[in-house]
């Protein structure tokens, strides 16, 4: 029987699906000795518009292979459910089939890696502090692009970033707070605690995770995850980074495909979030939020980013260059689809220059990139130059400029 489940939910990823499944069967669960640790995987798609015989056979011949290299005919299933009640809710349904003591939530855009699983594995079942587990996570198979971790959100975070778009000293102070904290958890050789976990995988407990409640289905598409946090740190317990645990992940590829439906359920969880944390008095403060960026009469007031000088580096389907200003012992440079820099992948580099290797291009989604460098030579934190580049390709595929300009208007995004 299946010590260990993972839970996928599916939302027009169905290419990416196959590869999360197939690199799963190449690097399953292993019980402390080494041995092979029975798991199975459960997949629910969400009523995907693209649900073609094409796509759903493709998933179910992993699932097949699956159950074959595990002799069990149920380590495997595709379950097809019949309307999109959010991401908490299809994973709830997943869970509901679930058989294994350990559960393993996972986003289907990703890859596991060798000794992943086993990583996370050891350190909850020898840290009895540990609620919930995660990997340190990349945006590329070489490992080099790393994602952000994510930021609770709090009243503070809310009127900060508020009060942020009318004053650039603020928004820039902000972002080299945040820049600071992603630097301590992306250098960290050891476990750490972090005030928020992501959603796109971690490992959990069953008795644990029933006893926070698991996912509330309240939420539609995001913060789900912000509120699982909440409640495990509420329970004593604590979200912790296995550093040497590493996980690819290719990032939002089901909000590409329907940018809009995507960020209309992400608005509506944050009110959903900040109503059942803080009561009357979080809905008041996104109420004032609201207010106060969208009033005609505060308008003029408000101090459009880039905070600072950018360079422009045009728009290309060739990967960008970016020339820094002096050569530096050792950089970081942010990358970002935010002016601001309030949530940035990270790349650490030498000398003068950078730019993407063709595994890290190839993630790259049609949009505009914006990008912070900071000089760390000698522990230090010195911003040294932003750039801004508008890319022209999408996923490695040249796209004509005027689709380009139609994904613009729309929204659509990708990369870190």
């Amino acid at each position: 029987m299946a010590e260990l489940s993972v839970l996928i939910v599916n939302y027009m990823t169905w290419n990416e699906c196959v590869l999360a499944l197939r690199s799963l069967r190449h690097y399953g669960p292993t019980r402390p000795d080494g041995a092979p640790m029975p798991y199975e995987a459960i997949v629910v798609d969400n009523l995907s518009p693209n649900r073609t015989p094409d796509g759903v056979a493709a998933v179910e011949r992993e699932l097949q292979a699956i159950r074959e290299q595990q002799r069990d005919p149920e380590a495997g299933r595709l379950i097809l459910h019949g309307e999109n009640g959010g991401y908490s809710k299809g994973m709830n349904l997943a869970y509901a089939h679930a058989r294994g003591r350990w559960i393993l939530v996972s986003n289907p855009d990703l890859l596991f890696t060798p000794g992943l699983i086993q990583k996370l594995q050891r350190h909850l079942e020898n840290d009895p502090r540990a609620g919930i587990v995660v990997p340190k996570g990349f945006w590329d198979t070489d490992f080099m692009g790393r994602l952000p971790p994510n930021t609770l959100p709090t009243i503070a975070d809310a009127v900060i970033t508020t009060l942020g778009e009318f004053s650039r000293t603020l928004s820039r102070w902000h972002a080299r707070r945040l820049c600071r904290s992603w630097l301590r958890v992306w250098l960290a050789e050891r476990p750490v605690a972090l005030p928020m976990m992501s959603g796109c995988l971690f490992l959990v407990e069953r008795r644990f995770f029933d006893a926070i409640g698991r996912f509330d289905e309240k939420f539609p598409l995001y913060y789900e995850d912000s509120d699982l946090s909440v409640a495990i740190r509420r329970a004593g317990r604590t979200v912790t980074q296995v550093p040497d645990a590493h996980l690819v992940h290719f990032v939002n590829r089901s909000g590409m495909s329907d940018p809009e439906t995507m960020w209309k359920r992400h608005d509506q969880s944050r009110e959903l979030y900040y109503r059942k944390w803080y009561g009357r008095f979080g809905a008041a403060l996104l109420r004032w939020s609201r207010w106060l960026l969208s009033s005609p009469r505060l308008r003029r007031w408000k101090k459009a980013p880039p905070h600072g000088p950018m360079v422009d580096l045009g728009a290309s389907a060739q990967k960008p260059v970016i020339v820094l200003p002096k050569r530096c012992e050792r950089f970081l440079l942010l990358m970002s689809l935010d002016a601001r820099f309030y949530l940035s992948g990270g790349v650490f580099g030498s000398g003068d220059r950078w730019t993407p290797s063709d595994v890290m291009f190839a993630n790259f989604g049609c949009t505009t990139f914006y990008y912070k460098a900071y000089d760390l030579t000698g522990g230090r934190l010195q911003e040294i130059g932003q750039w801004k580049f508008r890319c022209l390709s999408h996923l490695g595929v040249p796209v004509p400029q005027a689709e380009a300009q139609a994904a613009a208007g729309a929204g659509s995004g990708g990369g870190a």
